[in-house]
């Protein structure tokens, strides 16, 4: 579960360090451990995508 919720983390990680991790839990309201226990759905997905353009 989540695995692609995580590799969200991943790569806001690679464009910029801990700061885009942070703001992208701060975004989605989620933390990387929740989001390696929440269900990959399309609106799980969909609000991801969202944040991370936003980093």
């Amino acid at each position: 579960m989540g695995q692609k919720l995580v590799s969200y983390f991943a790569t806001a990680k690679a464009k910029g360090g801990l700061g885009a991790q942070v703001k992208l839990a701060a975004i989605t309201k989620m933390s990387s451990a929740k989001a390696a226990t929440e269900e990959d759905s399309s609106a799980n997905i969909a609000l991801f995508e969202k944040a991370i353009s936003m980093i």
